[in-house]
């Protein structure tokens, strides 16, 4: 038995969501097998004096802090979904990509054509599956700051990749995100699709990395239709050619100051200061000694 919240198996008990209070109980509520849910000591103590409130239907199971009003982690559930099925069709494509490619020697021409297309599609797509599942990982974690580095270390992936495959599912995929974008801004008018070529995510990335991310994924489209060169350093150049990149610009405003105080108080962090165009340390920069730019660049050119 594990932990509903956390997945965690030490000191793992069933405990009542809506307590028994001093007593006991005479609600049949209470006492239903709904209101039992398996719960670790840390996530029980959280529940019951730590400010989490659990939310279980049969569909959902959300726990949300409502000291801050922030959701702390969810899991949906479906009845009569058949995970073994899921997973077994992963392992059919897993086989015909592996022993079946020999198998490709024996197919006519026209088939040849047709193999080549299905193959396109599935590699349009295996990244977002990928995205997917990253995403949801991390709905599912509660561990807050370190909860990158572990689903990193669990899908044996880079940090980069588990945070901007998740944030771009989050950004564009998930109904409940989707749902609250303005309507100009959906999905329904960018044809994503057009624009998965040989490096199919990183457009998106490059995107959700900018203030707009569903009007630059439309102009990635429009772009990449005009000129089929069009490549992801042009697009993350031409973001950056509006939306110069900031502290602000890369983490949510709500986090920039926290990690901004992070990244000083890290002792190999190093302030540079680049304003004649090349990279000085700010104690030799003068600029809070020459408050005229002009001097305390002639000053320092050689």
């Amino acid at each position: 038995m594990t932990c509903s919240i956390c997945s965690s198996s030490r000191e793992v008990d069933r405990h009542h969501i809506v307590p028994k209070r001093m007593g006991g109980s005479r609600d049949a509520t209470v006492h239903a097998p709904s209101n039992l849910l398996a719960l670790c000591r840390r996530c029980h103590r959280n529940v019951h004096e730590g400010g989490w409130v659990v939310s279980l239907s049969d569909t959902e199971l959300k726990v949300t802090d409502k000291r801050t009003e922030t959701e702390v982690m969810r899991r949906l559930y479906r009845g009569g979904f058949n995970a073994g099925t899921f997973l077994a069709g992963f392992s059919r494509i897993e086989l015909v990509l592996g022993d079946g490619i020999r198998s490709i020697a024996f197919l006519d021409d026209d088939q040849l054509v047709e193999a080549f297309r299905i193959s396109r599609t599935v590699g349009k797509k295996t990244w977002l599956i990928q995205a997917a599942i990253l995403y949801e990982a991390q709905r599912r974690s509660v561990y807050g700051e370190g909860m990158l580095l572990g689903i990193a270390r669990q899908f044996e992936v880079g940090v980069r990749q588990a945070e901007k495959y998740a944030l771009v599912w989050r950004t564009f995929f998930d109904r409940e995100e989707t749902s609250e974008a303005p309507p100009e801004t959906s999905m329904n008018s960018v044809n994503v699709d057009a624009i998965f070529l040989e490096e199919p995510s990183w457009y998106v990335v490059a995107a959700t990395e900018s203030p707009a991310p569903h009007k630059w994924l439309a102009y990635a489209q429009d772009r990449k239709a005009e000129n089929p060169r069009y490549s992801i350093s042009d697009f993350r150049s031409d973001i950056q050619s509006v939306h110069p990149p900031s502290v602000e610009n890369l983490v949510p405003a709500g986090d920039a100051g926290e990690r901004r105080g992070r990244w000083w108080q890290c002792p190999w962090v190093q302030p540079f200061c680049t304003r004649d165009g090349r990279p000085i340390p700010v104690e030799e920069c003068g600029c809070e000694r020459d408050r005229d730019a002009a001097v305390a660049v002639a000053g320092r050119s050689p």
